[in-house]
């Protein structure tokens, strides 16, 4: 065992407020470096205790593989380089108080392999002296050499990792299309080439990827690909990267049949079981998925997502599934690993997922107004349309990836007609291998459709979360006063449908509710005739709300 491993491992002894990485929130990672370890690279972070009484983790203690850092009030920040530590003593003396009362004294002393020795009692100000000693000694015990000291990234997204931890991921996800019939259909072709785009992996590696998945007489095994993973991927990582592809390959399962449950298939419960993640992970990983997907079936708004997403964060730790796990290669709706930081970024939920400084401080779409401002467009409706900011993002992250994959599958058509041309130039010796390719190239022509229907989808929802669900009838009414405007109020109107709702008291009042069955190019139709006529603008709405509830004020006046 490493050292990283067995510091994650053992250093809950340490008390009940011990956060180990990659589930350390941002504020405590920030408040231990500012007095712990100012300048120190926040990946190599292993684990923080917090021994203050609000949380903000500015003192106690911080380790990486190679070095404890300390802070406590009056004693100020220590760091010690745990190499060079021979063993750690905890001492405890019975010390008679001037009343008469005997209480006992605990300290810890650092003795140091140059034969310097240093009491460190006052660093680790409540912090147990007696748990403190014997995790350090355990860690000194677990190095066979200098050597064994290192600090590696904690929190590194798939697009970030080596190629070949990417072609090894990739390929495992293909064996599990191959196992039901020894082939990849085209739903699940677009599937993979959605998780190739979004992990971001060149166009000569693809190369590879692209042979392996046209060859099912070639796979290799499962066994010998989580090898090369555990070798390859860094300790800290690792255990992040197996519930990330067990996620990737139950969400391409739920896609064929979201009926059957994880237990039902032989290859996903082979793979938990190999990859030593309980029944209650999976179901975990599982509930995220299902998160995920909802976001768009349910047309979530911002509101709703920060509030689903918080659960799952809360749960996490519970489960032992670190969100950076679930997010490690993007999110299955199509969004990378990037896009989903920026997005929560843009929900105030930054640095949640624990990813490295790369994925941090993103730019983001953050909503504007304050004060009367943003009272104005509560009363207009318009605040309804800004809370739907976050899953236009991700649609529009969606389109993207679905683009870069249609690109990807043309490629690949391109690819194998070449192949195709040529063995059918060898004439009836290639029989065999021309109704192969044929077969291929049907399969991939049907992936791009797919992919093409993906991006449609996507953009129409895209159009749908900058619409008002429900109409302010009198605003349009205002806002296309007059026979000129006539037939853009009347486009506006076909798009939505009156409904009636009932309150606690009884009383049915009626609503237009818009259509989202129509087609895109209407509900583009619809948007520009809303925007072109002022209906988004805060002053021209309120504006024409407030003249148009005079006027039907004035009416009722009148009879």
């Amino acid at each position: 065992m490493s050292v990283e491993k067995y510091i994650k491992e053992n250093v809950k002894i340490l008390g009940d407020k011990v956060f180990v990485a990659p589930d350390i929130q941002e504020k405590k990672i920030n408040g231990a470096i500012s007095t712990m370890a100012q300048g120190l690279n926040t990946e190599y972070i292993l684990a923080i205790v917090d021994t203050t009484i609000f949380g903000s983790a500015k003192e106690g203690c911080l380790f990486t593989g190679e070095h404890v850092y300390t802070n406590a009030l009056g004693a100020g920040a220590d760091k010690i380089q745990l190499s060079t530590i021979s063993k750690a003593e905890y001492i405890c003396t019975e010390v008679k108080k001037d009343n008469g009362k005997i209480e006992e004294k605990k300290e810890v002393v650092i003795h140091f392999k140059d034969g310097e020795s240093k009491n460190i009692t006052d660093n680790i100000k409540y912090i147990p002296c007696e748990k403190f000693a014997e995790l350090i000694n355990g860690i000194v015990e677990q190095a066979e050499d200098e050597d064994d000291f290192v600090s590696t990234s904690q929190t590194c997204p798939l697009s970030m990792m080596e190629v070949g931890i990417k072609k090894a991921y990739i390929k495992l996800v293909c064996n599990f299309t191959f196992s039901d019939d020894n082939q990849i259909d085209a739903e699940e072709y677009a599937e993979i080439i959605s998780l190739i785009v979004r992990i971001e992996m060149a166009a000569e590696d693809r190369l590879e990827i692209r042979g392996y998945m046209t060859e099912y007489a070639n796979i290799e095994s499962n066994e010998d690909l989580l090898a090369y993973l555990a070798e390859n991927v860094e300790e800290g990582s690792y255990d992040v990267v197996k519930k990330s592809l067990l996620k990737d390959i139950i969400y391409i399962s739920r896609k064929k049949n979201k009926e059957e449950s994880w237990k039902e298939n032989q290859f996903i419960v082979k793979l938990h079981n190999d990859l030593e993640i309980d029944n209650e992970q999976v179901e975990y990983i599982v509930s995220a998925i299902i998160n995920d997907e909802e976001i768009l079936a349910l047309r979530k708004n911002d509101s709703e997502i920060t509030k689903s997403m918080k659960d799952l964060a809360s749960k996490a730790t519970a489960v032992g599934v670190p969100l950076a796990a679930i997010y490690l290669s993007g999110s299955i709706v199509g969004v990378s690993a990037a896009g989903i930081t920026s997005g929560l970024a843009s929900l105030g939920m930054g640095g949640v997922l624990g990813f490295s400084s790369m994925f941090t401080g993103i730019g983001v779409a953050v909503l504007i107004g304050v004060g009367t401002y943003k009272g104005v467009k509560k009363i207009t409706g318009l605040s309804d349309l800004e809370n739907n900011k976050q899953r236009e993002m991700m649609l529009q992250a969606i389109i993207r990836n679905s683009q870069r994959s249609l690109n990807y599958l043309i490629e690949d058509v391109n690819e194998i007609t070449k192949r195709l041309q040529i063995e059918i130039e060898k004439g009836l010796e290639s029989e065999v291998k021309i109704k192969k390719i044929s077969a291929m190239i049907s399969m991939l022509t049907k992936g791009a459709q797919v992919t093409s229907d993906r991006i449609q989808y996507a953009e129409t929802e895209k159009i749908i979360s900058k619409l008002p669900e429900k109409l302010d009838i009198i605003r349009v009414t205002e806002l296309t006063e007059g026979a000129t405007k006539e037939k853009i109020r009347e486009l506006i109107l076909s798009c939505y449908l009156k409904k009636e709702t009932t309150n606690e008291d009884g009383i049915i009042s009626e609503y237009m509710a818009l259509e989202d069955t129509a087609s895109g190019s209407k509900l583009q139709e619809l948007y520009d005739a809303l925007k072109g006529i002022g209906y988004f603008n805060v002053g021209d709405a309120a504006m024409a709300s407030v003249k148009g509830a005079a006027k039907s004020f004035m009416k009722s006046i009148m009879g």
